[in-house]
């Protein structure tokens, strides 16, 4: 059921008036700051603003939170959807969030206050995954419909249409640091290449036994990191179209995966309850954070790298990486 529903959701996939909680966890491990109650339900998206002050989390409630990242203070609920919440990023410019629902909505709404400032249409199912360019100017989203398309995210223009050439759900995105890349993964166990400007595929990237669930570029632009069903993570050579290295030690699908923002690390959710932090130069395994009680479906880190939010059923927790 897990693979099935949750899994798929970090690919695809409060009531207002009720009080959220958090409360400091016990010490299971000396990175643990926090362990967060608010969603009632699985938490399928988070993401930490560029100032890491706060983060926002996305769930299958069908709602969307703000919470002080230093503190653990629930903040607001920023917005009810009528259907999960399974994708969600920050403005580089910290006062939006974009949003992507299981229903197929996309929009930008203010971040301090939650109002809508942008809806797009375009998406015909599920929309999985959703990332604003490192310039703020631009929007991408993948979905269901086997697309992904990159926004104006000033007015709302549809792009750009990247079809990924195969009956299978875009799962993933990235852009590269300087925007001039795009990186998807999808159901069909593939990595693309995406020429930003033209639209145009410059590579498929093939190495994994089942489907790409995360993928994601190092601040270098020169690696991308990816993660999937077959419990490994994938480290590729961006020029060579290659793979570097395979890690290994996840005993369950790999759900998400992140560098540190000085690229010498990388950050891994699993279905085994577990994340797991890994040396980006040699592979080797640096860390192993437990606690949660079911799947971690998401993670975010932090800007400064100090920070690592992770979600769960009904819990997230804020670990302290430095």
């Amino acid at each position: 059921m897990i693979r099935t529903v949750a899994s798929f959701v970090v690919c695809w996939f409060v009531v207002f008036g009720v009080a959220l909680t958090s409360t400091v966890a016990q010490a299971e491990s000396p990175a643990l700051l926090y362990s967060l109650r608010g969603h009632d339900r699985w938490v399928l998206s988070v993401a930490i603003s560029p100032g890491g002050d706060w983060f926002a989390s996305g769930g299958d409630d069908q709602t969307l939170k703000t919470w002080n990242l230093q503190t653990g203070k629930a903040l607001n609920t920023l917005r009810q959807y009528d259907s999960a919440v399974t994708a969600i990023a920050i403005h580089p410019d910290g006062k939006q969030i974009a949003v992507g629902t299981w229903d197929g909505d996309l929009e930008i709404c203010d971040a301090p206050s939650g109002k809508v400032r942008r809806r797009f249409a375009g998406h015909a199912e599920s929309i999985m995954t959703v990332r604003f360019d490192p310039s703020g100017k631009y929007l991408a989203s993948g979905g269901a419909d086997d697309t992904l398309v990159v926004w104006d995210a000033g007015d709302g223009a549809r792009l750009l249409t990247l079809e990924q050439g195969n009956e299978y759900d875009v799962t993933t995105a990235d852009w590269s640091p300087d925007g001039k890349r795009i990186v998807t993964g999808d159901g069909e166990n593939e990595l693309k290449l995406w020429d930003a400007d033209s639209g145009e595929e410059i590579e498929t990237l093939q190495g994994h036994a089942e489907t790409v669930t995360s993928a994601a570029f190092s601040p270098s632009g020169q690696q991308i990191v990816s993660g999937s069903w077959d419990d490994t993570l994938q480290l590729w050579n961006v020029e060579k179209g290659e793979v570097v290295r395979t890690l290994r030690g996840h005993t369950s699908d790999i759900t998400a995966v992140a560098f540190t923002p000085d690229g010498l690390s990388i950050v891994s959710a699993s279905e085994d309850k577990t994340l797991r932090i890994w040396n980006a130069k040699t592979g080797q395994p640096a860390a192993k954070l437990a606690g949660h009680r079911d799947s971690v479906l998401c993670l975010a880190v932090g800007p400064d790298a100090r920070y690592l939010v992770s979600g769960s059923k009904e819990e997230l927790r804020v670990w302290k990486l430095r």
